[in-house]
């Protein structure tokens, strides 16, 4: 009797379900986005994809702005930690800059990196999503800032990251439009190329410490 009673496996707590059901509506909603856009992506959708009750949906995300701030939060997340993943062992400041374009691509090319790009697009014309993600990208935007000063100390300033993260971002959404254009990834070794040079110069200098504390749009919104 006691050996049977060893196999009853645990309930899971409230908690643990919800977080379960975070998790899988996270991936449905990351999902809809890098297929079908903004705009197209519904929490009933989403609901749908996940397998999830549109009451469970709900309850865990009354509105479409609630789960599109969660999906932003949620990939900031990963998106430090790929960064660090991508860069560790990386330790001149010339070598981490000419590896930086590639570490953005795999970022922002993914589908949470698509999904992302397509959510602060879709906040221009939300009025409810951009309320609700200005404190969140204020956040973002403190930590991330604290991390490219750890990434870059005394680094490229930050217009020159922001070049490398605007060009990245537009190839990954070309790439979502014509996935077979091999002109799209065969830019980044160019990009590469091109901060290489700009190192080799002298045209990508340091910047001041007063404008490397501004640049974390760079990663933040990533």
């Amino acid at each position: 009797m006691d050996g049977r009673a060893k196999d009853v496996p645990r309930r899971r707590t409230q908690a643990e379900r919800s977080t379960a059901t975070r998790a899988v509506l996270l991936k449905a909603a990351v999902g809809c986005l890098y297929r079908h856009g903004y705009g197209a992506t519904t929490t009933i959708n989403v609901a749908n994809e996940a397998g999830v009750s549109r009451g469970a949906m709900l309850h865990q995300f009354p509105s479409k702005a609630d789960l599109m701030a969660f999906v932003v939060e949620e990939t900031f997340a990963q998106d430090l930690r790929l960064y660090r993943r991508l860069l560790r062992g990386i330790d001149t400041r010339r070598d981490r800059l000419i590896a930086y374009p590639e570490a953005a691509w795999r970022v922002l090319s993914r589908p949470a990196g698509v999904a992302v790009i397509e959510i602060l697009q879709g906040s221009r014309s939300d009025h409810d999503l951009k309320q609700r993600l200005s404190p969140i990208l204020a956040r973002i935007e403190a930590t991330a800032s604290a991390e490219i000063n750890r990434q870059f100390p005394a680094g490229a300033s930050q217009p020159l990251r922001q070049l490398i993260v605007g060009a990245v971002r537009g190839l990954a959404m070309m790439n979502i439009v014509d996935p077979d254009d091999e002109g799209v990834r065969r830019a980044i070794p160019l990009l590469q190329a091109l901060v290489r040079a700009g190192v080799e110069t002298g045209l990508f200098s340091s910047a001041p410490a007063s404008p490397v504390a501004s640049a974390a749009p760079a990663v933040a919104r990533t």
